[in-house]
């Protein structure tokens, strides 16, 4: 009987045949070979199909599995993937991404050396459809990097608003290399709930109950192009509706942090989306929330309440009385 892998690794695919034999030679092809491979596919219309068939005999891979009816929801498939998983370490690598040869090898030395985390991530390079490098959205961040690099790359149950809620500083999935017994101890099955920042929900819960290492080194290459579900998700308010149910879920936790204004900054630059994404159950049980840090003041509160009453709740069409509402709200951010 062979030794269980010390790494499971597990592809997410759907409809990403372009993009798939680049995402399965570039795990195949990592310096650290101790690992299995999982492939799961949504019921994908395009040739993914064939491309898997083509790898499914391959000794690293462990199961290949494809759904009969979409899933709806990518951390669907993360949650029978971790089921699947035989090693101590996970990296969900998802299918239009890749990695440097070195990914593996790195991160794992770096969780192997320090029990106390839970996941480390790296530095991701955005690329394009044909691989070619584009500017990091994200680069407009460089003051929290600095800000992380003055915790030593660490973030925790502290910190994480600074990191992990007003801005997300983990670019993309793909990047991240998990501890399986951190992984476990989140309530995973709260995944199906999201469509998109399910991952945002994983690492926050991880900050929570362990420690997350960032590597600065570009380890793994995100790709941006037209079929890319989170921008779907931005235009469709999924992503507004996901992070409003993260902060709901996590709060009483989060409210322990010395960094808590993070949470009501959060939420000043947020609102209008949440209030026009989420429910109003959802918005208000949020709104109280976040008066809990004592960092907006009372007047902000009354007019977010007011307009969730009346514009939500009770769904007046008064779009002049709206407007002016809504300016009134902007001055007193």
């Amino acid at each position: 009987m062979q030794p269980s892998p010390s790494v499971s690794v597990i592809i997410p695919n759907y409809n990403h045949a372009l993009y798939l034999k680049q995402r399965i030679e570039s795990v195949l092809n990592q310096t650290q070979q101790d690992f299995e491979l999982i492939i799961l596919d949504d019921c994908s219309t395009d040739q993914s199909k064939t491309i898997i068939e083509s790898y499914r005999n391959h000794p690293k891979v462990s199961h290949v599995l494809y759904n009969q009816q979409n899933s709806g929801s990518v951390f669907k498939q993360w949650i029978k993937g971790i089921e699947l998983c035989q090693g101590e370490y996970i990296w969900i690598a998802e299918s239009d991404d890749y990695a440097s040869e070195f990914f593996l090898q790195e991160t794992l030395i770096s969780l192997q050396n320090n029990p106390s985390l839970g996941m480390v991530f790296t530095k991701s390079q955005a690329v394009n459809e044909n691989g070619e490098t584009i500017n990091n959205t994200w680069e407009a961040k460089e003051n929290r990097w600095e800000k992380l690099a003055s915790f030593n790359n660490i973030i925790d149950k502290e910190n994480l608003p600074l990191f992990l809620v007003d801005q997300m500083l983990v670019e993309n999935a793909s990047s991240v290399l998990f501890r399986k017994s951190q992984l476990l101890a989140i309530n995973l099955e709260e995944l199906i709930h999201y469509k998109n920042t399910g991952d945002r929900f994983t690492y926050i819960g991880i900050a929570l109950n362990s420690k997350i290492l960032y590597m600065p080194q570009p380890l793994n290459y995100m790709r941006w192009h037209e079929h890319n579900t989170t921008k779907k998700n931005v235009e469709n308010g999924n992503i507004h509706r996901d992070r409003l149910r993260v902060l709901n879920y996590y709060f009483e936790r989060l409210l322990h942090s010395p960094y808590k204004k993070e949470l009501a900054i959060f939420f000043k630059n947020n609102y209008f989306f949440f209030m026009n994404y989420g429910t109003y159950v959802e918005n208000l049980a949020l709104l109280e929330n976040i008066k809990k840090t004592k960092e907006i003041s009372y007047i902000f509160y009354a007019l977010v309440k007011g307009y969730l009453y009346l514009f939500i709740n009770k769904k007046y069409k008064a779009r002049i009385l709206r407007s002016i509402y809504y300016r009134i709200l902007l001055l007193q951010k």
